[in-house]
């Protein structure tokens, strides 16, 4: 494959004052052989207005439309543009990000010159409207399981990072369209859990926008906080079926977040009846709780009672102990 084709996929939602940045940038890429697929998820503003120009001015812009049929949000627009798109490499990015122009040609060459390789990824940058920069360090080179490591040793991937071989994504499934925050900490995880070959180099390849209110920031703050648990509740179940040496830790540490989780769910809500339709949440505590043992499950159970009756308990509840994470955040 000399000169394979890259589909840069990107969903967006009101982004008229900003996206232009982001496609300029995808214009300047030094390797040119791409197609650039935006799925516009119900914009309001003059954000296709914008998109019709990129588009009449250059057909490697392609503009789609979310169907009808298909939930809100960037998960369901990512997963169909990645249908429409006819690339051998895939790659995602955000409406507000901007590539560097080595970007694509840096991870085309490390894909096309390791045959075995299912993706590659990277470092990135944070800028501000300030016009400050920070840089994001990831952990290249975890000793460590890649499960383990992707959340306890600073091995990580934002949706951009990496470049993908569309033979390692096709027939699983991609973003979860229920999930309203950490979704893509959710797929990055799952796809770690396939194995994958895959090699993280150190070039700072893209800069992620901070300082403006992101599209899934816009979601009920209760289904962002829910969603939160999902994940952590579907990471218990993946790593719950592995083998290898950091299993029990990991676990652990997953039973720490989603016991938390419920916590904060429950604790925001201040009026005791209400507390009571999170009742629930006790089959939950039952199973993950009980995986430490009956003394574990015993002090959860009392912490959520406490927590149902006088929102309180969190002690009981949330063993600490279990916080792993060594740049706690």
């Amino acid at each position: 494959m000399i000169n394979p084709l890259v589909s840069i996929i990107i969903p967006t939602f009101n982004r008229a004052h900003l996206i232009g940045e982001t496609l300029d940038s995808i214009l300047a890429q030094t390797y040119q052989n791409w197609e650039c697929i935006v799925v516009d998820d119900g914009s309001t503003d003059s954000t296709v207005t914008v998109l019709n120009k990129y588009t009449e001015s250059d057909k490697r812009f392609r503009l789609y439309y979310r169907p009808s049929d298909r939930l809100p949000g960037g998960n369901a627009a990512r997963n169909y543009g990645f249908e429409v798109s006819t690339g051998d490499y895939v790659k995602w990015f955000d409406s507000d990000d901007i590539m560097y122009p080595e970007f694509l040609q840096t991870q085309v060459f490390i894909l096309a010159n390791n045959k075995f390789l299912d993706f590659c990824t990277c470092q990135w940058d944070y800028f501000f409207e300030d016009g400050k920069t920070d840089k994001n360090y990831i952990n290249l080179n975890p000793h460590s399981h890649p499960l383990y490591a992707y959340f306890l040793d600073s091995h990580v991937f934002a949706t951009p990072s990496p470049l993908w071989k569309r033979a390692f994504l096709d027939s699983k499934k991609l973003f979860d369209v229920n999930l309203f925050r950490s979704q893509e900490a959710d797929f990055h995880f799952r796809m770690l859990s396939f194995s994958p070959k895959y090699v993280a180099h150190a070039d700072f390849l893209y800069k992620v926008r901070r300082g403006h209110q992101s599209i899934e920031s816009t979601s009920a703050d209760l289904k962002k906080q829910l969603s939160v648990l999902r994940y952590f509740e579907n990471a218990f179940n993946i790593v719950d079926q592995k083998t290898f040496e950091e299993k029990s830790k990991l676990q652990k540490y997953l039973i720490f977040r989603i016991l938390g989780q419920i916590y904060f769910v429950v604790s925001r809500e201040k009026n005791l009846i209400a507390r009571f339709k999170y009742f629930h949440f006790q089959k939950a505590i039952f199973k993950y709780s009980l995986h430490l043992g009956i003394r574990t499950y015993f002090r959860a159970q009392l912490g959520f009672l406490l927590l149902l009756l006088s929102n309180k308990g969190y002690s009981f509840m949330v063993f600490k102990k279990f916080d792993f994470r060594k740049n706690k955040s």
